[in-house]
């Protein structure tokens, strides 16, 4: 079983699908305990959970899925992603609106994580520029 874990981590999109799984569940959490603390609250538990779950994601996907070092070019490249992956997260959704929102959810949060991998494999992370 070790042996079958460690074939998996070796492959870079399973270390991607768990950073960014730990990360949805870190924007998750975050926002709900704010949320539980002031109810009203949610641009600012929202805010606060993607900034902690954004900095997470850039750290391990950087030092981890795709071994580089960190950057400040890449950070920036990273974030330009995440926010055009966002874009396109509400411009499809939007897009959509006679499917049911569990369509729109699944299509989302399948085709979304695809297209960010691909864009990071290949622009944000394609060299590491020290900074």
């Amino acid at each position: 079983m070790a042996q079958l874990i460690n074939r998996l981590l070796a492959l870079r999109i399973v270390r991607y699908a768990l950073a960014g799984g730990v990360a949805t569940l870190i924007h998750f959490s975050l926002a709900l305990i704010i949320l539980e603390l002031w109810p009203l609250a949610f641009i600012a538990a929202n805010l606060v959970g993607f900034s902690l779950a954004f900095i997470f994601s850039y750290l391990v996907q950087t030092l981890w899925v795709f071994e580089k070092e960190l950057a400040i070019n890449n950070a920036l490249r990273f974030f330009v992603v995440q926010l055009g992956a966002l874009s396109l997260s509400v411009w499809l959704s939007s897009q959509l609106t006679t499917y049911p929102n569990f369509l729109k959810v699944s299509l989302v949060i399948v085709l979304l994580p695809a297209i960010t991998f691909v864009i990071h494999r290949f622009w944000t992370f394609a060299r590491a520029e020290a900074s």
